[in-house]
């Protein structure tokens, strides 16, 4: 399995927090809309070492479903100390286990790397990062120019034409 591969094929739909207990136990954070549905989308692969992995609710009653965090049994982990290695480990799942994406909808991931046009179609640079601090989604560009970033919200009046199968998405500076 290549980085391409990953790229193309999967996407992110959690991330490994802390360990939980002395057990291999970890909190996991669900990024799903539905965050229970995470488990829905198994095998799910960790991203830096690939391995397949199976979720465990370790109990239920201390999992409630409307939450976003959850404490996991992970089938690779048997101890505290394998679980602590996997800290910060994000969670991978295939795109093809979701619903077919409808006309202008699109997943985060397929934005990375998709060049940055201004409204006359010059190139500005690509999508390096996408991110969420709780107040909106924030892009991350890489200007050509000379390397340096910039976060710009992610919005319709920002970014008014978004193109997945050209790999362009319009960015509105005035």
């Amino acid at each position: 399995m290549t980085f391409d591969n990953i790229k193309k094929d999967w996407v992110v739909v959690g991330k490994i927090q802390k360990t939980y207990g002395t057990k291999g136990l970890v909190k996991i954070i669900s990024y799903c809309h539905k965050p229970s549905s995470i488990f829905n989308y198994e095998p799910i692969i960790l991203k830096n070492t690939k391995e397949k992995v199976y979720l465990d609710l370790n109990d239920k009653k201390n999992n409630p479903q409307e939450k976003k965090i959850f404490i996991a049994k992970l089938t690779s982990s048997k101890n505290i100390e394998t679980s602590r290695n996997l800290i910060g480990e994000e969670l991978l799942a295939q795109k093809n286990k979701f619903p077919k994406c409808k006309k202008n909808d699109f997943f985060y991931s397929d934005l990375e790397e998709c060049n940055v046009l201004d409204l006359n179609n010059n190139l500005i640079g690509k999508i390096s990062g996408i991110f969420n601090y709780g107040a909106g989604d924030i892009l991350e560009i890489t200007k050509n120019e000379d390397n340096s970033t910039m976060l710009i919200n992610f919005n319709k009046n920002n970014f008014p034409k978004i193109s997945i199968k050209e790999k362009s998405i319009i960015l509105n500076i005035t």
